[in-house]
C-alpha cells in the first residue's frame, strides 16, 4: 500500500500568509472594543449636551421674540406718536405754504394783467403798422393787376387780330386754290365738249360728203341711162 501526498493549494497559502500577518492579539481586540465603546459614551455625551444646549437656544429664542414683540409695540406707539406730530406739523406747514402761494398767485396775477396790457398796447401797434403796410401792398397789387390785366388784354387783342388775318390769309389762299380748281375742271369739261363737238362735227361731215356723193353718181348715172330701181346707190369711201 503506497502513501498518499496532499499539496496544499497557493492560494491557500497566500491566505495563511496574510492571516498571519494580519494576527490581532486578545489584548488589541479587547483595547479595540474598550476604545469603541468608549466612542458610543462620547458621542451620547456629546448628544446630551447638544440637546440640552438646543433646549436652552430654544428658550433663549422664545425670550428674544417676546422681548422683540415689546420692543416693537413700543415701537409702534412711539411711530405712531412721531407720525400724529409729523402730520400737525405738515399740515400746519402746508398752511404756511397756501398761503404763500395765494400771496405768489396775486402778485403774478397784477404781473401778469400788467404785462398783458403792455403786450395788448404792443400788439395794436403792431397791428396798424401791419394794417398800414398791407393796405399799401394790396394797393400796388391792384395797381399790378390793373397794368398786367391792360398789358393781357392788349396783348389777346393783337393775338385775336394776328389770328384773324392769318384766318382770312388761309380762306384767301383756300379760295384761290378752289377758284383755281374749278376753272380747270371748266377748261378741262370745256375741251372735252369741244373735242365731242368735233367728233360729232366730222361724222356729220362724213355724212354730207356720203350724200354728196350719192347724189353725184345719182346723176350720172341718169345721164347715163341707168337706174337704179332700190332709189340708192351704193358708194363705197
Amino acid at each position: 500500500m503506497s502513501a498518499t501526498t496532499f499539496t496544499t493549494p497557493k492560494f491557500m497559502m497566500s491566505l495563511a500568509k496574510l492571516a498571519k500577518e494580519n494576527r490581532v492579539s486578545n489584548k488589541d481586540v479587547k483595547a479595540k472594543k474598550q476604545a469603541k465603546a468608549d466612542r458610543v459614551k462620547e458621542l451620547n455625551r456629546q448628544r446630551k449636551i447638544a440637546d440640552q444646549m438646543d433646549k436652552e437656544l430654544t428658550k433663549l429664542e422664545n425670550i428674544a421674540n417676546k422681548e422683540a414683540a415689546k420692543q416693537a409695540k413700543i415701537q409702534e406707539k412711539e411711530d405712531a406718536k412721531q407720525a400724529k406730530i409729523q402730520e400737525k406739523e405738515d399740515a400746519k406747514q402746508a398752511k404756511i405754504q397756501a398761503k404763500a402761494d395765494a400771496k405768489q398767485a396775486k402778485i403774478q396775477a397784477k404781473e401778469d394783467a400788467k404785462q398783458a396790457k403792455i403786450q395788448a398796447k404792443a400788439d395794436a401797434k403792431q397791428a396798424k403798422i401791419q394794417e398800414k403796410a398791407l393796405a399799401k401792398e394790396t394797393k400796388a397789387q391792384e395797381k399790378a393787376l390793373a397794368k398786367e390785366a391792360k398789358a393781357q388784354e392788349k396783348a389777346h387783342e393783337k393775338a385775336q387780330e394776328k389770328a384773324l388775318a392769318k384766318e382770312a390769309k388761309a380762306q384767301e389762299k383756300a379760295l384761290a386754290k378752289e377758284a383755281k380748281a374749278q376753272e380747270k375742271a371748266l377748261a378741262k369739261e370745256a375741251k372735252a365738249q369741244e373735242k365731242a363737238q368735233e367728233k360729232k362735227t366730222k361724222k356729220a361731215t362724213k355724212v354730207v360728203e356720203r350724200n354728196d356723193r350719192q347724189d353725184i353718181i345719182q346723176t350720172l348715172c341718169e345721164k347715163l341711162g341707168h337706174t337704179n330701181t332700190n332709189g340708192s346707190v351704193e358708194v363705197t369711201a
